[in-house]
């Protein structure tokens, strides 16, 4: 079972003051009494203003993904929810952007230390995600989420998350450090960073993570005709009895769906 949070986000939000935070306070309360995920959704529901307009500020400023630092941003946000502490008195609101804006603040200096070394965009866009997967697990699960979990989250296999981990460590002491990593240590390997259900598509993930967001523009049938075909390795003749088609329209289906992703390229 996974924690499946939508946040909804205000890209020019008044800050919440007064009733909003008497309302997240209150649902953080339920939330840590009764592990209420519905109370959990509705505080980041409350606070997804905040999240969207420091990471849209962040965005312009340094050129990253809002995207990807909206997913940062919600690791910030669920470290408020879990450190958040009404007797000091301050505001939920108050303390969550202070956590947001650190974690995201956090993530661009490390981008920024880590520019001399070579790190591919997809790879900091998978790093978000697995922060995000983490966050949502640590949520669910009340504890540290292992490696196994994380994976099946974000569809990579466990040692492709290991590598990515060794990606960042590698680069960070190769930036600040002029020594590198412990010598010995074998580099870290790029191309080992697999998809989890997907192994058979032998696809390196920044080429997997481009297919993804190019099928978007494809039909329904078309993705269908495209997923069994190359994602579960059906034959032509096996698609078609999935989807009620003959061979042949497979078959155009297929070329015509490769014909409009080559234009992508």
């Amino acid at each position: 079972m996974t924690l499946a949070i939508e946040v909804h986000v205000n890209t020019h939000p008044e800050r919440p003051e007064g009733r909003p935070d008497r309302l997240a306070e209150a649902g953080l309360r339920l939330y840590r009494r009764t592990g209420d995920r519905r109370a959990l959704e509705r505080l980041f529901t409350l606070n997804g203003g905040i999240l969207g307009s420091i990471a849209q500020r962040h965005s312009r400023a340094s050129g990253e993904s809002y995207e990807d630092l909206l997913q940062v941003g919600y690791v910030g946000l669920m470290k408020a929810v879990r450190g958040f502490d009404e007797l000091k008195g301050t505001r939920f609101s108050t303390y969550a952007h202070a956590m947001i804006e650190g974690e995201i603040r956090h993530y661009l200096r490390d981008a920024a230390l880590l520019q001399p070394v070579r790190r591919p965009r997809w790879a900091r866009s998978l790093y978000a995600k697995v922060a995000r997967a983490t966050a949502e697990l640590m949520a669910e699960l009340g504890r540290p989420p292992l490696t196994e979990e994380i994976a099946r989250k974000v569809n990579v296999t466990p040692e492709g998350i290991e590598e990515l981990m060794k990606v960042y460590l590698d680069t960070s002491v190769r930036s600040l450090d002029a020594t590198g990593p412990e010598k010995g240590a074998p580099p870290p390997d790029l191309s080992a960073i697999r998809s989890l259900h997907h192994e058979t598509f032998a696809l390196p993930i920044e080429d997997r993570i481009w297919l993804e967001e190019a099928m978007e523009t494809l039909s329904e049938l078309q993705r269908k005709v495209l997923h069994h075909l190359y994602y579960e390795d059906l034959s032509q003749s096996e698609t078609g009895e999935r989807l009620g088609l003959s061979q042949r329209k497979v078959s155009r289906i297929a070329a015509a769906s490769i014909k409009l992703l080559a234009g992508r390229a």
